[in-house]
């Protein structure tokens, strides 16, 4: 029976949370969703960073990791 009520405190806090975030847009819901998009692409921008700073030799055999050459300290060079 308690499998049941959780998903509605769930939902009743994902309301209020939605709520907060118009009403902290002065209550236009088009800017709330603006603020939470830059919001998600400022943190996309953190994750990848984030795991182009992680050396691969951290990660290694871990599953969904891929090294990643842009953006890391670990490039590969070329001799002439």
């Amino acid at each position: 029976m308690t499998n049941r009520v959780q998903p509605t405190r769930d939902t009743d806090q994902l309301e209020a949370d939605v709520t907060a975030v118009i009403e902290a847009c002065g209550g236009d819901p088009r800017t709330a969703i603006r603020a939470l998009l830059v919001e998600q692409h400022i943190q996309e921008q953190r994750i990848e960073r984030l795991a182009a700073a992680l050396s691969f030799g951290y990660v290694r055999g871990r599953t969904g990791v891929t090294p990643t050459r842009s953006g890391s300290s670990h490039r590969e060079t070329t001799r002439s």
